[in-house]
Order: structure tokens, then C-alpha cells, then sequence
């Protein structure tokens, strides 16, 4: 019998996931890789406004 394992969890290509830094103003910076950014005050809420 052969065992065919699938993972829970799709493996993401890193190059799609957004790069949030923090800005001089305390708030967080998230832009993905077609150039959008998008501001919050945590990376979490930056990422989430991004991704609306």
C-alpha cells in the first residue's frame, strides 16, 4: 500500500507575500509585489487594509 501525504497548508511563494516596514510616523507599511501599498497601525492591520 502506498501513502499519499497532503499537506494542510499550500506552500506559499514568498515573492507574493507583501514586505511591511515601520514608517518615521510609528505605523506600519505593507506593499506587495504589483506596487500597492497600504498603511495601518500595526503590520497586521497594514496587511489587511492591503489585501481589501
Amino acid at each position: 500500500m502506498r501513502l499519499h501525504c497532503q499537506s494542510d497548508y499550500p506552500v506559499r511563494n514568498p515573492d507574493d507575500c507583501p514586505t511591511v516596514r515601520q514608517v518615521r510616523d510609528g505605523e506600519w507599511l505593507a506593499r506587495d509585489a504589483d506596487g500597492r501599498s497600504a498603511r495601518g497601525s500595526t503590520p497586521a492591520a497594514a496587511i489587511a487594509t492591503l489585501r481589501k
